[in-house]
């Protein structure tokens, strides 16, 4: 689903910070995807790491899978330490393969719940990477993550509030568009956060 003129209308009229954050931004781009293995794979290298990071680390990985995609599985743990992976991410990545035909089926979902109940099953895929792919994946604009340290402290500087309360609080005013309001906010952030 795309952002429209009428859903930052709505925020800049509810929320005074993100009326500011929306006249300063440019309109954040979301689409949905046509990956959504790979798409996790992504999330689950950005899990704990800078975006700088992330985006190198990323990059790498999927120079290697362009070349290695059929022996996933087979990957060395060499190859995945020049790609930047620890061996635990390589791990949860392998779980995302093994998972392919679950995460296929979500192609056709729309119900947040029944994606959420399939995807946590998956050994390396928490809240964080859920809502990662709620959003950039599937183009949800109701997903507040919560667990997204950045956006915390974003909130906090540009709310001026302390606790996790009331920034719930803050963010339930969003709805039913409080992944707009996470963008503008990463936004403000100014780190190429990946999209």
């Amino acid at each position: 689903m795309y952002i429209k003129d009428s859903h930052l209308k709505h925020l800049s009229k509810i929320d005074k910070v993100q009326k500011r954050l929306i006249e300063k931004y440019d309109q954040p781009q979301l689409s949905k995807s046509e990956d959504y293995i790979l798409d996790l794979c992504k999330y689950i290298i950005f899990q704990q790491i800078s975006t700088k990071a992330g985006n190198s680390i990323y990059q790498r990985f999927i120079d290697f899978y362009n070349l290695n995609k059929n022996n996933i599985i087979l990957w060395k743990e060499e190859d995945c330490k020049k790609i930047g992976l620890s061996k635990q991410k390589k791990n949860y990545i392998e779980n995302i393969f093994k998972e392919k035909n679950s995460i296929n089926d979500l192609y056709d979902c729309t119900d947040q719940s029944i994606i959420r109940s399939k995807l946590i099953k998956i050994k390396g895929v928490g809240n964080w990477t859920i809502d990662m792919f709620m959003i950039f994946t599937k183009g949800d604009l109701n997903i507040f993550p919560e667990g997204d340290l950045a956006l915390i402290n974003a909130i906090k500087k540009e709310y001026k509030v302390k606790t996790l309360d009331e920034i719930r609080k803050i963010a339930e005013k969003w709805a039913p568009y409080k992944t707009i309001s996470t963008l503008y906010l990463w936004e403000s952030l100014e780190d190429d956060f990946p999209s």
